[in-house]
């Protein structure tokens, strides 16, 4: 027996955002890119729209101004495999926001042939989980504030590509070697 899915509409299910503060990891393509699109609807304070590429995340604002003119947006370089482009783009937020209200994180990358970290992980695992991690520890103080008079969501994205894991699962100890990206 089927069961019912829960009907959602981005246009009149997403409350309004006036005066929020958002912040979406990998925001210039594919579910990230569509969220900026439907949040930004929704008239927030500002969204950071992280992207690794300059070039890419650009052209992802320009489209989601296109369609949401008036949308306040400011570009933020994030790569989630190096851990000091990490620290530099919690640093820029928490020097120009006051508040965080909604994180989304989505960035991630999947497939990729076997490769290490600037910081020496495996890159699904470092980019995917310890990047977002990172992240996620460095704003929480501003989370945290914002908290104090606002209620903040942090949601994490994450596929089902764990179930295609090899029999021995995750191995951990091979998380500084491009041997964990093997199967």
């Amino acid at each position: 027996m089927a069961t019912k899915g829960i009907s959602f509409n981005p246009t009149t299910d997403i409350p309004s955002l006036d005066g929020k503060v958002i912040l979406i990891t990998g925001a210039n393509s594919g579910l990230g890119k569509q969220a900026f699109l439907e949040l930004a609807k929704h008239k927030p304070a500002l969204i950071w729209m992280a992207a690794r590429s300059p070039e890419k995340g650009n052209e992802a604002v320009a489209d989601v101004k296109r369609q949401v003119p008036g949308v306040a947006v400011k570009l933020l370089e994030l790569d989630l495999s190096s851990f000091d482009s990490i620290k530099k783009a919690a640093r820029t937020v928490l020097e120009e926001s006051s508040r965080l209200d909604i994180l989304m994180l989505n960035a991630g990358l999947m497939g990729c042939p076997p490769a290490l970290t600037k910081d020496g992980y495996e890159i699904q695992m470092g980019t995917n989980h310890i990047g977002q991690a990172l992240l996620l520890k460095l704003l929480t103080p501003l989370l945290l504030k914002t908290a104090n008079s606002h209620p903040v969501r942090i949601i994490s994205l994450a596929s089902s590509a764990w179930k295609y894991a090899g029999p021995e699962k995750i191995q951990f100890q091979t998380l500084k070697s491009v041997d964990a990206s093997r199967p």
